[in-house]
């Protein structure tokens, strides 16, 4: 009998760069409650910032109890304030405004008692936050903050406790910290040239990062990253009817991830993965038609 030869599993370089940006170790970082707080610190500029949960990939679901939402990173603070944070790296795809809209109602819902005993006033605030790599305003700003106002009359607010924030990491015009850390998140080491300030929470924050990319689970979120992407570029391959070994046959993802992953780009690699307009823009760069 013909010994089966295995094909050998696929591998990641060691130097292999990821970044805060980065889908998978987003969530990953986010797990540690002091990360957590540290990026939500900076964000809404409240340097005392104290959370009292924090929640990652948490589901939310509808009033018919069917799931609504994945949050990529979800907190509660000792206000009872909400955060629902989103490493949004796609936003050509979908309308990103209207999702955090959606986000918002989604939020609020669990809170609300049905009759007589609905008390809106105990609603708590909600801050609904999208982290994007491009700036889908187009003001070159850092931060776009937006909560209700009336338009009639100059400076009369709302005050309904929603905020929606947008963070742009094609700009450095802001707040310098903030700044500082939406580089870090694109280049996520000490020595990027872009970090303005050294600020205590984002050495802290790198430390953790570090230790998050030492940790066995994260070798292990590491290879899922490339088995999803062979997978994704499989099935990519059936739907268009190609077949297993036929030179035009090659599925087009599959062929860019493993290039991807020759050349060390692993980085690159998850930004692929999540964003279809990047994607395009590889297959260009690698000439794979």
């Amino acid at each position: 009998m013909k010994e089966k030869r295995l094909s050998p599993a696929p591998c990641l370089p060691e130097e292999a760069e990821y970044n805060l940006s980065d889908f998978a170790l987003f969530l990953s970082v986010m797990k540690n409650c002091e990360a957590h707080r540290n990026v939500l610190s900076i964000i809404t500029g409240e340097p005392d910032l104290k959370l009292a949960q924090i929640h990652v990939e948490e589901v939310v679901l509808n009033r018919r109890g069917r799931r609504a939402i994945r949050l990529d990173a979800w907190a509660v603070d000792a206000a009872r304030r909400q955060f629902g944070t989103e490493m949004q790296n796609d936003t050509g795809s979908d309308d990103v405004r209207k999702r955090a809209r959606y986000y918002q109602s989604l939020l609020d819902a669990p809170f609300l008692k049905s009759g007589k005993k609905t008390r809106y006033r105990e609603l708590p605030s909600t801050y609904i936050i999208f982290i994007t790599q491009e700036d889908i305003f187009g003001k070159d700003q850092a931060k776009y903050t937006f909560t209700e106002q009336c338009e009639e009359v100059s400076g009369l607010h709302l005050e309904d406790g929603t905020v929606k924030l947008f963070l742009n990491m094609a700009s450095k015009r802001g707040d310098p910290v903030l700044v500082s850390l939406l580089q870090y998140m694109k280049l996520s080491r000490l020595d990027n040239p872009e970090i303005l300030v050294r600020d205590e929470r984002i050495v802290r924050l790198d430390e953790i990062v570090r230790e998050v990319k030492e940790s066995e689970e994260w070798e292990d979120v590491k290879m899922s990253i490339l088995s999803v992407g062979i997978e994704m570029g499989r099935r990519e391959g059936e739907k268009r009817g190609i077949k297993r070994g036929e030179k035009r046959g090659e599925k087009k993802l599959a062929r860019l991830i493993m290039l991807l992953n020759e050349d060390g780009r692993s980085s690159d690699m998850v930004r692929a993965l999540q964003d279809e307009k990047y994607r395009r823009k590889l297959y260009m760069e690698y000439h794979i038609m």
